[in-house]
């Protein structure tokens, strides 16, 4: 599930995107930084923030909208992602032309355009035209790891966000990742004892790095929701995400992300690093096998 509360550093951005769902969002938003820092899985999240239609925070996660993000058949959402390839004049053109359609679930349409920085000069030229004057139900998110290839006529028109490279406390050493990949392939195989080996790891953490080790798991199970609706929008590198993907349904990736997202709260609380773990073993193998 996407979900704002993900996220890690970044505090005043994440805090400002997410006022700005309940008031007015700018249409056209840019999201910078380097690679890995989260600007992909951001710009997600605020389209389903957009679309969501639940009430309380968004994205609920629950809603039709939500589930339809999530099975990558909302028909209000358009991905321009051409990975490293440059994006043609032709694809902006088509854009322009498709989004004075109106919505067909939602009051709005949302468009992400990954690697914003590889429209080549005509495509943005192109998409500049639509840009200066989009229908008011066109919201537009941009991600770019170098802003400086887009033209000024553009960037004049969004509104920028910049997110920092993460930092060295952030960061997960090799021996917590490679715990977490031996988890998740013994999850992928209903390996219960592997789980419970790997998941052992973790009892000596600190909070904070048990509550870091168990939100790089969600980002895993997000990538293998991706994946498995046949999205690149993969935040992590490979620990086996694809291969839940292949051996889990996405409605139970998605449980056992919600799941873990309690024991994080958990955590933050009282709970006995033991205890979390074992429940995280017992649960997971439960949620995706039972």
């Amino acid at each position: 599930m996407l979900s704002f509360e993900s996220f890690s550093g970044n505090t005043e951005v994440i805090k400002s995107l997410k006022a700005a769902l309940y008031h007015r969002f700018p249409q056209t938003v840019l999201i910078t930084g380097s690679q890995g820092s989260g600007k992909w899985s951001l710009a997600n999240t605020i389209a389903a923030g957009l679309l969501c239609t639940g009430s309380g925070q968004k994205p609920c996660g629950v809603c039709q909208s939500c589930r339809k993000i999530q099975h990558n058949s909302h028909p209000d959402l358009e991905y321009i992602d051409y990975k490293e390839q440059e994006i043609p004049v032709a694809v902006a053109r088509e854009l322009r032309q498709q989004i004075y359609l109106l919505p067909n679930d939602c009051d709005r349409r949302v468009v992400l355009i990954r690697h914003a920085h590889k429209l080549n000069i005509a495509a943005q030229n192109a998409l500049l035209k639509v840009l200066e004057e989009p229908p008011e139900y066109a919201f537009f998110i941009l991600t770019s790891e170098q802003p400086g290839s887009i033209l000024e006529t553009i960037l004049s028109r969004c509104s920028k966000y910049n997110l920092a490279p993460v930092s060295k406390q952030d960061k997960i050493d090799n021996t917590h990742m490679n715990h977490v990949r031996g988890f998740l392939k013994a999850l992928s195989n209903a390996n219960e004892y592997q789980m419970l080996i790997n998941a052992m790891a973790f009892e000596k953490l600190s909070k904070p790095d048990l509550r870091l080790v168990l939100g790089l798991i969600q980002t895993a199970l997000r990538d293998s929701i991706f994946f498995a609706n046949g999205l690149s929008a993969s935040i992590l590198p490979e620990i086996g995400q694809t291969e839940l993907a292949n051996r889990v349904s996405v409605e139970k990736i998605i449980k056992l992300y919600d799941f873990i997202g309690i024991l994080r709260e958990r955590v933050q609380g009282n709970a006995a690093p033991v205890i979390v773990c074992a429940g995280l073993c017992a649960t997971a193998y439960e949620i995706c096998f039972v």
